[in-house]
């Protein structure tokens, strides 16, 4: 296993390059818009990154449909838009975690390896300094 200080520097180190590659993804998501129409094209929906609805456009014969067709219209647009939004989201932020997860069994041991407790407590330490550098977190 390797030095647990090595292994936590390693650790920053990788946080800091994630955080130089990731540094303008919020504002990039906040910007995020997906539009999609639904299959018959008489309804549009636009989501943001979170998928939350942020306008809606009829076709002027949308409404001869009826109540019950125009909702299903109105759904079927949403997810459309909902569901490029989120493949959006992922492609931007495509290996984010794994980058992050990467190199911890080096530093924490294997599971059920409890010889490793007194690097975490170490490593909790460092984590404590190391999140007074590092920028709030996301609103």
């Amino acid at each position: 296993m390797a030095d647990p200080m090595s292994a936590f520097d390693a650790l920053a180190g990788r946080i800091a390059d994630i955080e130089r590659r990731f540094a303008g993804l919020r504002d990039d998501l906040a910007e995020l818009t997906s539009t999609a129409t639904d299959e018959s094209g008489l309804v549009t929906a636009t989501v943001d990154s979170t998928g939350t609805l942020t306008g809606i456009t009829f076709a002027p014969t949308a409404l001869r449909v009826g109540t019950e067709g125009l909702a299903e219209l109105v759904l079927d647009a949403y997810r459309r838009a909902s569901t490029a939004a989120t493949e959006q989201v992922e492609e931007r932020t495509e290996g984010l975690d794994v980058e992050l997860g990467a190199g911890l069994t080096d530093l924490f041991g294997k599971p059920g390896d409890f010889s490793a407790l007194g690097r975490l407590e170490e490593t909790i330490g460092r984590l404590g300094r190391l999140d007074d550098r590092l920028p709030g977190s996301p609103a």
